[in-house]
């Protein structure tokens, strides 16, 4: 993306180029503000799967269908969303988990 700044790479290689103010203003768990990654690549132990679902969240688009989602799916994007707080994904994982 043209306005990423930070790129994530997931456990099955691939790669992620977000934008550092959205994860500020979603998520606590990936670093705090102010913090630059100097173009290093983060290392994440999700699989791509996981982490596009997750980081769709952090963007003012749609947010996936979780009620359409096969349980192992939404199992998995409701430990990552917890592991990284993300918050617009922890709530409704929460509520469809249930």
């Amino acid at each position: 993306m043209a306005d990423s700044d930070v790129t994530f790479k997931s456990s099955d290689g691939v790669l992620f180029h977000i934008n550092k103010t959205n994860l500020d203003i979603c998520a606590r768990g990936f670093a705090p503000p102010g913090i630059e990654t100097r173009g290093e690549v983060v290392h994440l132990t999700e699989t791509a799967t996981t982490l596009e679902l997750l980081f769709r969240f952090c963007y003012p688009h749609p947010h996936p269908d979780v009620e359409a989602m096969k349980f192992d799916v939404l199992a998995l994007l409701a430990e990552a969303a917890e592991k990284y707080q993300v918050f617009p994904a922890m709530n409704i994982c929460k509520i469809y988990m249930k």
